[in-house]
């Protein structure tokens, strides 16, 4: 796994999944909210990575990156408040679409064999 590229992919998908948020003018937290974003894709990125072997195949990658999606948007979608936050049903979509792209990208471009 060339981690680079892997941790690369993280970032640059986790930003796109989070620059959202600079156009809510009530949100006064928006940079940590664009950094948790890009940490969670790199976590998304790296996980998926250690998960797959060698040169597998995109479907596995896709799969793999969106049930780590899935975790992670549940672990933030819990911490907002869960159903009574009003956004926070939004981010489980969010990261399931996110994750599985950073998983086909990673399954793709990720490993060197």
């Amino acid at each position: 796994m060339n981690i680079t590229i892997v941790l690369v992919i993280g970032a640059v998908m986790g930003a796109l999944d989070g620059v959202g948020i600079f156009f809510e003018p009530r949100e006064p937290y928006k940079i940590e909210i664009l950094l948790a974003a890009i940490l969670k894709g790199l976590l998304v990125s790296l996980i998926t990575g250690l998960s797959l072997k060698g040169r597998s195949p995109w479907s596995h990658g896709l799969g793999y990156g969106a049930l780590y999606g899935l975790a992670f948007a549940l672990v933030v979608f819990l911490a907002k408040g869960g159903f009574k936050s009003v956004d926070a049903p939004y981010v489980v979509p969010s990261g399931v679409v996110s994750g599985a792209i950073v998983g086909v990208l990673v399954a793709r471009f990720g490993f060197f064999n």
